[in-house]
C-alpha cells in the first residue's frame, strides 16, 4: 500500500492566502451578475459581518466548510443574508426552503456558476468561454451546456450504466485480488488508487492516460489539492504551482489522448462529451481542458466516500461483525473456477435490495463527510417560502453541512455516527424521545438535489457498494508492523473551502491480510 508524508491539513501559509484571495473568488464568479448593494427588508434577515464588508468573505476562507455552521447559530431563521462585498449570498438552513429553492430553477441557476467556476479552474480561453456561456447571456442556460446535460444524461441510462459498471467491477475485481498478504499502508491512499485505476478504465477506456502513464497520478492529485488557488486565478503558476503544473500536464496528456482518438475506446459518455465539444468549436487543448474538470467530478468524491465508508465499519468491530454476516447471507455465493479453485462472488443487485444496514452506512458515512453547499444564482427576482425576496445577481446557498448535523432534522445524535439511521428509509429517520420520524427529503444532500443531482450517483453506488463489500468479508485489518493499534476516526479537514467531501487531516494506516477462509479464495464483484 502507498505511503505518505503529505500533511492535509492547511498550514498557516496557505490559509493566509486564502483569506487574501477569498474576496476575488466572490468578485472573480460574481462581476458580471452584481447585484444591487442595498438590502431589501422582504429579502432573508441579515447577519452583519464583524468586520465590515469582507467579514463574512474572511470567516469562509479561513473556516471552509464549517463557517456556515457557526454563523448560522447566530441567526435562527430558515434562510439569511450575509453581505458579501456589494453583493448578499443568501443562506438555506432549513430543508422545507431547501425544497423550495429547487422546484426555482429558471430563476435560480447552476449553470451560470459552473461554468464561470470550471472556467477558472481548467483555465478555459475566451473563445471557449464564449461557447459556454452562450450569446444570450439573460438565458439562465446556454444552448452549450443544455446539449452537455442531454449528452450525460443520454449516456448514463440503465443500459448504458450497466455497461461501465460491468467494466469497473471487473477492475476492481482485479485490484482485491493483487493485494498481498500484510500490504502496509495509509488506507485513504490505497482505496484513493484503487478507484483512479479503475474508474478511468470504465469511464475513458483501457488506452486512457493513467493506464498508459501511471505517474500522472500525482500531478492530477496535486491539481486536485489546489484548485481553490486556481478557481480564485490569482496569478496561479505563482500562487499555485503543484496545482497549475498538475493541471498543465494533465492538459497535455489529454490533448495527446483526443488527439490520438483514443476516446474512440471509452465510455458512450466520453464519446458523446468529445463530438459534442468539438463540433462546438472547442480545439483539441481547450476540449483536454474540459476534461480535466471531468475528471475530478469522477475520481475525488468516490474515493473519500469509500475511505470513511471503510473506516466506520472496520473501527466498530460489532458492526463489523454485522455486516458480514448480512453480505454472507443475502449477496455472496461460493463457486469455482476453470482450475477448480474457490471463487466468493458478491452480487451487487443483493447488495443494493438485500442489505438495509450496509447501505444505511453507507449513507450515514456520506451525511457525516458531505459538507457541501448547493449552490445557484438568482437570475430573476423571486419570492420562496411565500415570504422571503431573493434579487438578482445574488448567490444562494443551500448549507448541506448545517443540514446534516441539524439535531432538529436529524435528533439529537445528530453529531454522532448511527450505523441504523437510513435503515427503511433512503431520506433517513429521526429518533427521539417522540419516537420514529422521517427525516425530511430534502435534508440529506451528498448528492445535491432538484435539478442538480448528481448524474453519476447510481455508478458510484455500484463501485462503493461492491468495493466495501468485498474489503469487509475477505480482509482483516491489523495494526502496521511494530504498532499496537490502528488510528480509525481521524479528524476531519472541515476547516477547507468546501468542494467536495471532506478528507481525513491524519494518516490512517493499517496492514491489510486475508481473513481465515480467504486466503485463496478468489474475489469476484459482479453487477
Amino acid at each position: 500500500m502507498e505511503s505518505t508524508n503529505e500533511v492535509r491539513a492547511a498550514p498557516l501559509a496557505t490559509k493566509f492566502i486564502l483569506l487574501i484571495t477569498s474576496a476575488a473568488i466572490i468578485f472573480a464568479i460574481l462581476q458580471r451578475f452584481l447585484g444591487k448593494s442595498s438590502h431589501d427588508s422582504r429579502e432573508p434577515p441579515v447577519l452583519r459581518p464583524r468586520v465590515p464588508f469582507i467579514g463574512h468573505m474572511f470567516g469562509l476562507a479561513y473556516h471552509g466548510a464549517s463557517y456556515f455552521s457557526t454563523v448560522s447559530k447566530r441567526c435562527p431563521h430558515p434562510i439569511f443574508s450575509l453581505p458579501m462585498g456589494p453583493s448578499q449570498t443568501y443562506v438555506v438552513t432549513s430543508p422545507a426552503l431547501a425544497s423550495q429553492v429547487q422546484r426555482s430553477s429558471k430563476a435560480l441557476s447552476f449553470n451560470k456558476l459552473i461554468v464561470e467556476i470550471t472556467g477558472r479552474m481548467v483555465s478555459f480561453n475566451s473563445a471557449s468561454m464564449s461557447i459556454l456561456r452562450g450569446p444570450d447571456l439573460t438565458q439562465s442556460e446556454s444552448p452549450f451546456m443544455q446539449a452537455v446535460h442531454e449528452i450525460i444524461y443520454t449516456a448514463l441510462t440503465p443500459a448504458e450504466i450497466k455497461e461501465m459498471s460491468i467494466d469497473v467491477l471487473a477492475q476492481l475485481t482485479q485490484r482485491l485480488n493483487k493485494v498481498t498478504n500484510g500490504e502496509e499502508g495509509d488506507l485513504f491512499l490505497w482505496v484513493r488508487k484503487q478507484f483512479t485505476v479503475a474508474t478511468t478504465h470504465a469511464l475513458y477506456g483501457p488506452s486512457n492516460p493513467f493506464a498508459l502513464d501511471p505517474s500522472l497520478e500525482a500531478p492530477f492529485w496535486d491539481f486536485e489539492a489546489g484548485i481553490i488557488s486556481l478557481i480564485v486565478g490569482v496569478f496561479p503558476s505563482i500562487t499555485a504551482r503543484k496545482a497549475y503544473a498538475g493541471r498543465e500536464r494533465m492538459v497535455e496528456a489529454l490533448t495527446e489522448y483526443v488527439q490520438q482518438e483514443r476516446y474512440k475506446q471509452a465510455s458512450k459518455l466520453i464519446q458523446g462529451r468529445a463530438r459534442l465539444h468539438l463540433e462546438a468549436g472547442l480545439s483539441v487543448p481547450q476540449y483536454a481542458r474540459s476534461e480535466v474538470g471531468m475528471l475530478f467530478g469522477a475520481l475525488v468524491n468516490a474515493g473519500v466516500t469509500t475511505f470513511w465508508f471503510l473506516n466506520n465499519i472496520f473501527s466498530r468491530p460489532a458492526l463489523l461483525a454485522e455486516l458480514r454476516a448480512e453480505i454472507e447471507a443475502n449477496a455472496l455465493t461460493a463457486s469455482t473456477n476453470a482450475r477448480g479453485g474457490s471463487i466468493r462472488v458478491f452480487n451487487y443487485a443483493a447488495l443494493k435490495s438485500s442489505c438495509p444496514v450496509l447501505n444505511s452506512v453507507y449513507r450515514e458515512s456520506l451525511r457525516l463527510a458531505a459538507p457541501m453547499s448547493g449552490s445557484r444564482l438568482v437570475v430573476a427576482d423571486t419570492v420562496v417560502g411565500d415570504e422571503y425576496l431573493l434579487r438578482a445577481g445574488n448567490v444562494v446557498q443551500i448549507a448541506g453541512g448545517v443540514m446534516h448535523y441539524d439535531e432538529s432534522v436529524w435528533g439529537p445524535d445528530a453529531a454522532s455516527f448511527n450505523a441504523r439511521r437510513f435503515v427503511g428509509s433512503v431520506h433517513g429517520v429521526r429518533s427521539d424521545g417522540d419516537g420514529e420520524k422521517q427525516v425530511h427529503p430534502a435534508a440529506f444532500r451528498a448528492f445535491g438535489g432538484g435539478s442538480v443531482y448528481c448524474p453519476g450517483r447510481h455508478f458510484a453506488h455500484v463501485e462503493i457498494m461492491s468495493m466495501v463489500a468485498g474489503v469487509v468479508c475477505a480482509f482483516d485489518m491489523a495494526p502496521p508492523k511494530g504498532k499496537e493499534g490502528i488510528r480509525f476516526d481521524p479528524p476531519m479537514d472541515s476547516e477547507r473551502m468546501p468542494i467536495g467531501l471532506v478528507k481525513p487531516l491524519e494518516e490512517v494506516r493499517v496492514r491489510m491480510r486475508r481473513r481465515e477462509g480467504w486466503e485463496v479464495v478468489e474475489i469476484e464483484l459482479r453487477l
